[in-house]
């Protein structure tokens, strides 16, 4: 029904562009699956599910809370009770007030996002009463009240919104892209039967299959990651189901957009005109035979869901029945479904109610994730952007087929639209860019691609954790999505109550679209839905994740998976290396197979080190925060000038660095760590000075200096091989390097976090030649922001294990190589790529925890010693890891202002007092050492207790010249 006073009405959608494939053609290729057995087929479809090897032994959902924006729309399809008409007194849309006020009970439950589903263009049908409202709250049209309201709501509460808006063209499409976390809209069937008068589309003109795989092809073109699937059991064949997927199949093929399929069964409703009919709902094995059709025919890296609160009861269990006998039908129809070959249960919430569904509540989430576990997988919390859609960076393991791993780094490429062939074209780099392509990161901190990546972990999937590197945990957490710097405004405003929703300007009209909206309330009082009321203390559930990754509270498989308990074995049974794919299968390890990890590496370290635990007494000296790179999680050279933080550039002068020197020796440390920015005026000569300078404050003490950029840097400035330039610092006294600047050894990670600093092969060949000419290093990571965080730190900790052989190769024996190994997890709190909107909150604690476990038993038997860093984990979680596999504590740190000026608490000297008492608190014997793990001289272990308190530091302008 078009509009009144519309005389050429816009076209609801785009002309379908990528012909079809026809009925007969789809049978040729796909009709066996008609005739096989069904037991076969699903067979067949659970084995590719779980050949997928980033997620086979997981399956998520997506907590969410269901906002239907509106009931009315243009069609009345012939089994939906969602659909109402206008009533006098009842608003026809949720005010913006309604929507955050819902959002943000979700958001205090843990949820990650917000469904947006309404009726198509109901101002088409209601010109008077939809269309009239829209206008009296300062809208032009439905969609453009759907873009304010999500851009409300991610806005203001953190969660993610997921369009279902109906047809619509690219150019809508692509605007609601810059304020949804995805879209998506059912194609439900092909059959043109259901067109016909009587059946289920009958006079629905949204519902014709050209119009929405027309609507499905635009998405693709806007590379928007899109939901899509079937309705099964409408009056469809299963032909019609093989016909439909193949439509899906070939457009995904193009586009590489849609990120899940849901087949979802029609339940027959009264007050319908199929129920008035008689349709029956189909059975459970209409819905696996669907199930495992689809996965059959995309593969094992499509997202395959059945909604659980419409699982089909077998055995007359749908009516009613004793309670323990439903639920216990409900769990085998969820197994049938697992079974079957899904691997998401989709979204659920604990505070809405299924609106399209209304008489099927959502399950409790205890005995959905029971179900899960019964079938050996682990129900996990993900978000509405699938991981292969985040933009996360990562060199692809050989044999993996996860499109996360491969994006390219051209910050605004877009899906190119040409055809992959495959059913694995998503996130491929042909169709994205880092952080770029699928998402919207227009705005920076404040577009949806921030608040995406702000509510991620680094496997891609739902964050649902408070703690964050560097920043003290009695902090108040802010919800997972939500700009932090806007959450801090709010909660520093106690003087007076936040704006209220409405007040916030959408455009240029938004205060005038607040009185509109005020006005039109006062005439329609009543709610257009029931709102929900906040759950009482102790009731509902909440989604949090747990420091094992897994679920908070919630069952989950209590043994480890057998391909878990064989590596473990091997390492610590056989001494069997792990191969690369094998570290990152551990580094995804939650749950059983995490707590069996730990374990594993906790044995192993005493096996190794016994049970003392190691650290140094030592004092940094950063010589300059002047730097020409142009790092991007760097907060020391390129953060806030504030005084509390970086402070203003500078430089420290010589004598300066001999006093801090002697001053250090004299408080009982035995080793000054220095480094510093790259100072344009700086050669090699400039770290030969620094270098005398030191060592004639402190003639005895270890010289810890220089990251491999630097050296590098010197090298090159005075004409020198890296081995030549080495040798003359060594000459000066320079007695180990720290083995800084590796951030993450993956060029595609390194073209966003330091594209102009040296690549992971350079700087290998620094860290090379040091070990050839008889220095020691260090070794590191910087881990948890842009990265696909397990696989490039696999091939990280690959990486090191090579060099490190390479060294004892040349040695041919004795202490050689790395002195260590050092995860550093990434402090975002002021690295400007955080506060620009382009990586995550850094590594989750579950993250942090597994990687220092990972790296005990990838590393051994070539680096046994693995640290924590009390300055980026905190002390008290530092000394958590050393259960996880940890037997060094690190340095004491006179002085630190590299994490400090990323934002992070800790860091200002933890003296040797203090840093015995953590460990013996964990059950362990503190033990000083040297900086190459000797023991240092009595008289500065003694000095070290009785420490006087710390000089003044004095600082220079950064033209003084005073370092020359």
């Amino acid at each position: 029904m078009a509009a009144a006073g519309v005389s050429s009405p816009p076209p609801l959608h785009d002309p379908l562009q990528t012909p079809m494939p026809d009925m007969q053609h789809v049978l040729v290729e796909y009709g066996w699956l008609l005739e096989a057995p069904l037991e076969q087929l699903m067979a067949q479809a659970a084995q590719l599910r779980d050949q997928r090897p980033r997620h086979a032994n997981i399956v998520t959902f997506s907590p969410k809370v269901f906002l239907p924006l509106t009931r009315l729309c243009r069609d009345r399809c012939g089994y939906c009770t969602f659909v109402t008409t206008p009533r006098p007194g009842r608003r026809a849309y949720m005010t913006l007030e309604e929507v955050l006020q819902v959002a943000e009970l979700g958001a205090a439950a843990g949820c990650s996002e917000a469904l947006l589903t309404l009726g198509d263009r109901p101002e088409l049908a209601w010109p008077a009463e939809a269309g009239g409202e829209l206008a009296a709250m300062g809208y032009g049209s439905t969609l453009e009240y759907v873009e304010a309201a999500a851009q409300a709501i991610y806005r203001r509460t953190g969660l993610l919104p997921h369009i279902n808006a109906g047809v619509m063209t690219e150019a809508e499409i692509r605007r609601l892209k810059k304020v949804s976390a995805s879209q998506g809209l059912m194609l439900e069937s092909t059959s043109m039967d259901l067109l016909q008068p009587g059946a289920a589309h009958d006079g629905c003109s949204s519902k014709h299959p050209v119009a929405r795989l027309a609507t499905i092809e635009a998405a693709g073109r806007a590379g928007v990651p899109y939901t899509s699937g079937l309705l099964v059991g409408i009056g469809d064949s299963r032909a019609d189901r093989l016909h439909a997927l193949a439509c899906l199949r070939r457009l995904h093929d193009k586009y590489g957009h849609i990120q899940e399929l849901i087949l979802q069964n029609f339940v027959a409703k009264g007050g319908t005109r199929m129920g008035a009919a008689g349709a029956p709902s189909p059975p459970l094995l209409e819905l696996q035979w669907a199930v495992a059709a689809a996965r059959i025919m995309f593969g094992p890296d499509m997202s395959i869901q059945a909604p659980p609160n419409l699982t089909p009861l077998e055995g007359g269990a749908e009516g009613g029945g004793a309670a323990a006998d439903a639920e216990a039908a409900l769990a085998a129809g969820w197994r049938a479904l697992l079974d079957a070959g899904i691997n998401d249960w989709g979204g659920i919430s604990p505070i809405t109610r299924d609106f399209v569904n209304p008489e099927r509540p959502w399950p409790h989430l205890a005995p959905l994730a029971a179900a899960t576990a019964a079938a050996g997988k682990l129900l996990l919390p993900r978000l509405p952007t699938y991981p292969a859609y985040l933009g996360l960076l990562a060199t692809p393991t050989s044999g993996s087929s996860d499109g996360a791993a491969s994006i390219a780094t051209a910050a605004g490429a877009g899906p190119s639209g040409s055809s992959s062939g495959s059913s694995n074209n998503r996130g491929s780099s042909s169709s994205s860019s880092s952080c770029g392509g699928w998402l919207d990161f227009t705005g920076g901190s404040a577009s949806i691609g921030a608040a995406v990546l702000r509510a991620a972990d680094s496997s891609g999937l739902l964050r649902a954790s408070d703690w964050a590197a560097g920043r003290p945990e009695a902090e108040a957490a802010v919800p997972d999505g939500a700009d932090e710097d806007a959450h801090k405004r709010l909660q520093s405003s106690s003087s007076s109550p936040p704006p209220a929703p409405a007040a916030v300007a959408y455009g240029e009209h938004g205060q005038q679209r607040q009185t509109h909206q005020r006005s039109h309330e006062q005439q329609a009082s009543r709610p257009s839905v029931p709102l929900p009321r906040p759950p009482a203390p102790g009731s509902g559930w909440r989604v949090a994740v747990s420091e094992d990754g897994a679920l908070q509270g919630f069952p989950a498989p209590t043994e480890p998976s057998r391909q878990v308990a064989r590596l473990l074995q091997g390492v610590l049974e056989g001494g069997r290396p792990l191969q690369r794919d094998e570290i990152e299968l551990l580094l995804r390890s939650r749950g059983a197979d995490h707590a069996a990890v730990c374990a594993a590496a906790d044995r192993l370290r005493q096996q190794v080190n016994g049970d003392s635990v190691s650290y140094v007494v030592n004092r940094n000296i950063n010589y300059t925060n002047v730097c020409t790179y142009k790092c991007s999680f760097c907060a020391f050279s390129k953060g806030k000038a504030a005084e509390a933080l970086r402070g203003p550039a500078y430089v420290v002068p010589l004598e300066e660095i001999s006093r801090r020197a002697a001053e250090a020796w004299e408080r009982g440390a035995t080793e000054v760590c220095m480094q510093g920015g790259i100072h344009p005026d700086f050669t090699g000569d400039t770290y030969l000075h620094i270098l005398a300078a030191a060592k004639e404050g402190a003639p005895r003490i270890h010289v810890h200096a220089f990251s491999p950029l630097e050296v590098a840097h010197g090298a090159t400035s005075l004409g020198l091989s890296y081995e030549r330039y080495l040798e003359r610092l060594a000459a000066a006294g320079l007695g180990s390097l720290p083995g800084t600047a590796a951030e993450v050894l993956d060029d595609t990670v390194r073209a966003v976090l330091c594209p102009d600093k040296l690549s992971a092969a350079e700087w290998g060949r620094v860290v090379g030649a040091a070990h050839a000419v008889g220095l020691r290093t260090t070794s590191t990571v910087m881990f948890g922001s842009v990265e696909e965080g397990p696989a490039a730190w696999a091939a990280h900790l690959d990486e090191l294990r090579r060099l490190q052989q390479q060294a004892e190769r040349r040695a041919a024996g004795g202490a050689v190589g790395f002195t260590e190994f050092v995860p550093l997890p990434f402090v975002h709190m002021e690295a400007p790529v955080y506060l620009q909107g382009r990586s995550r909150r850094g590594p989750t604690l579950h993250e942090g925890i597994l990687l220092h476990a990972v790296a005990r038993l990838a590393l051994h038997p070539h680096i046994t010693n693995i640290q924590a860093s009390w300055v980026k984990m905190g002390p008290d979680r530092a000394a958590q890891l050393l259960a996880a596999g940890c037997n060094d504590m690190g340095g004491s740190i006179m002085n630190e202002t590299i994490t400090r000026a990323a934002g992070a608490s800790h860091g200002q000297e933890l003296p040797p007092p203090r840093m015995e008492r953590i460990i013996r608190a964990a059950g362990r014997s503190p033990r000083q050492r040297t900086t190459l793990y000797g023991v240092p001289p009595p008289d500065q272990t003694a000095r070290s207790f009785e420490a006087a308190e710390l000089a003044p530091l004095v600082f220079a302008a950064p033209g003084s010249g005073t370092l020359r």
